[in-house]
C-alpha cells in the first residue's frame, strides 16, 4: 500500500457522484486486490483532515492529526469515500522531505493488515446493501471507470 493521488481526468469523470472528494492532489491510500462483487480491484481510500467526531469508528481508520485537523475531529482514511481505481489514473504523491507524510506512511505500514481487513469489510457490507449516508456510489464509479 502506498500514498498516491488521483489524476484530474478521472476526478472530472467521477463528478457525477456528489460524494466523491474532488480536491485535486488529495492524498489517497492505494489498496490493491480488494474484492467487490466477484471482481478483484484496486481502490483509492482518501485521507481526510476533518472527519466528524460523530462518524462511526468502522467508517474510518484514525491517523495522527494534521495541523489542519480541527479540535474534536479526526484525521484518517475515510472508507465511505473510497473509489475504484485503474492503474493509469494513479499519480505519484511526493513525500520526500515531508516529515508528516513519512509518519502517516509508517502508521499505514504498521497497520496494513487491519486497514485491508477493514476496507474489505466495508466493501462486503456495501455490496450487501449497507450504504452509509454520504458514501460514494461504487457501482456508478465502476460503470464510469469501465467506460473510459
Amino acid at each position: 500500500m502506498k500514498i498516491v493521488t488521483i489524476s484530474r481526468r478521472l476526478l472530472k469523470n467521477f463528478q457525477q457522484d456528489p460524494e466523491v472528494l474532488k480536491k485535486e492532489g488529495r492524498p489517497c491510500l492505494l489498496v490493491v486486490r480488494l474484492k467487490y462483487k466477484g471482481d478483484v480491484l484496486p481502490f483509492a481510500v482518501p485521507l481526510r483532515s476533518n472527519i466528524s467526531a460523530v462518524t462511526p469508528k468502522d467508517q474510518y481508520f484514525a491517523l495522527p492529526p494534521r495541523s489542519g485537523t480541527r479540535s474534536g475531529n479526526h484525521h484518517g482514511l475515510h472508507y465511505i469515500k473510497m473509489m475504484p481505481m485503474a492503474k493509469k489514473y494513479i499519480v505519484r504523491y511526493r513525500t520526500e522531505n515531508d516529515e508528516f507524510a513519512t509518519i502517516v506512511q509508517s502508521v499505514v505500514n504498521q497497520n496494513e493488515k487491519r486497514i485491508i481487513t477493514e476496507c474489505q469489510k466495508y466493501l462486503d457490507d456495501y455490496s450487501n446493501g449497507y450504504r452509509p449516508l454520504y458514501s460514494t456510489d461504487i457501482d456508478l464509479l465502476l460503470t464510469i471507470l469501465k467506460s473510459l
